[in-house]
């Protein structure tokens, strides 16, 4: 539908359709010239249109193309992650005493701009323990996506959760787990990422119980490590 109230390429047809009704083969040729430069009045009646449109700041609707490809604010504030962080690991499930660790995080980027790594390993219930996440943020869909494997099992977790903006202090990423502790298959569980201030942040793990209350299950405080 163009902008000045029908549909060009119908228009022009119906005009020409016309042309044909008309009796005598002079009235035909002088209708049809007639047909021919209403259409192009039609053409450039919307191109102008169109243009004035844009001259007056109003910028044609992104492609969802466009819009999966674009970089933002969100991508950029991944940048202020980089660097080394200390870790405080604490592991609970509520029916036992929490167990504490430290570990070391190294965040970097895999997609120069658009996607950052976090490689963290410490300690674990005793044990050396890895993990690796990696962060960004999905512009078409508009949600900030986390993917994790880690040294304790061979499957990879998926979270995604919408946001607001760079400047959301609490985003909740949801995914699906496997309990193979409990057979359980496709189990859900909740991320919070915690930004506290540029130097620390909280990640959160939870789980549910049978009857859907959240079950905090380990979480990770990051605090920017001093240079030596």
């Amino acid at each position: 539908m163009s902008r000045v109230g029908c549909n060009i390429p119908q228009c022009c047809k119906h005009l020409q359709q016309n042309a044909g009704n008309s009796s005598g083969a002079f009235v035909d040729i002088r209708y049809g010239l007639v047909t021919r430069i209403l259409c192009v009045a039609l053409i450039l009646s919307a191109s102008t249109t169109d243009a004035q449109s844009q001259e007056a700041g109003t910028p044609p609707s992104p492609s969802p193309a466009a819009a999966a490809m674009a970089l933002g604010p969100q991508q950029a504030a991944l940048s202020t992650l980089l660097g080394t962080w200390d870790v405080d690991i604490v592991l609970s499930d509520g029916s036992k005493s929490a167990q504490h660790s430290k570990g070391k995080a190294e965040y970097s980027w895999v997609i120069t701009g658009r996607w950052v790594g976090c490689h963290l390993t410490g300690e674990m219930l005793g044990f050396p323990y890895e993990e690796f996440t990696i962060l960004g943020y999905d512009s078409y869909a508009k949600n900030i996506v986390e993917v994790a494997v880690e040294s304790v099992d061979n499957s990879m977790l998926l979270s995604r959760g919408p946001t607001s903006g760079p400047n959301q202090a609490v985003t909740a990423l949801y995914g699906e787990l496997d309990e193979y502790t409990a057979g359980v298959l496709h189990s859900p569980y909740k991320v919070v990422l915690k930004h506290v201030n540029r130097d620390r942040h909280v990640t959160t793990v939870l789980g549910f119980d049978n009857s859907g209350k959240e079950v905090k299950k380990v979480e990770f405080t990051f605090s920017r490590a001093r240079s030596p």
